[in-house]
């Protein structure tokens, strides 16, 4: 037997490969609650209009998740980055949305 360590391929297998899983389901969420007021009036309206107090915080966490797999995923030469990227996009495109509406609010309000 040699000295080195022996690998198990079971084991190596086990192992949690990163792939801005958690970007992308992010993301998706926070561009989905966008459109959660349009729902029609049968649904209550707990269920319209608490998800747009979560736009931005999950817009901000899908850009932080998936600059962090990014940077784990940099030396992998394997790793597919899509899902992380696509998680930044859908995270930027949350929160500009929500910091475009409140700007737009504080300016009609504004001029009243």
């Amino acid at each position: 037997m040699s000295s080195a360590r022996q690998v198990d391929p079971v084991e190596e297998e086990a192992l949690p490969r990163l792939t801005g899983t958690w970007s992308l389901v992010l993301g998706t969420v926070a561009v989905a609650a966008i459109g959660c007021p349009l729902l029609p009036q049968s649904v209550p309206i707990q269920l319209r209009y608490l998800p747009i107090y979560f736009i931005l915080p999950l817009g901000v966490w899908a850009v932080v998740s998936g600059g962090i797999a990014l940077r784990r995923m940099r030396g992998d030469k394997g790793a597919s980055r899509l899902k992380a990227r696509v998680g930044i996009v859908l995270g930027t495109v949350a929160i500009v949305t929500a910091v475009t509406t409140l700007a737009w609010a504080y300016w009609m309000l504004r001029h009243i």
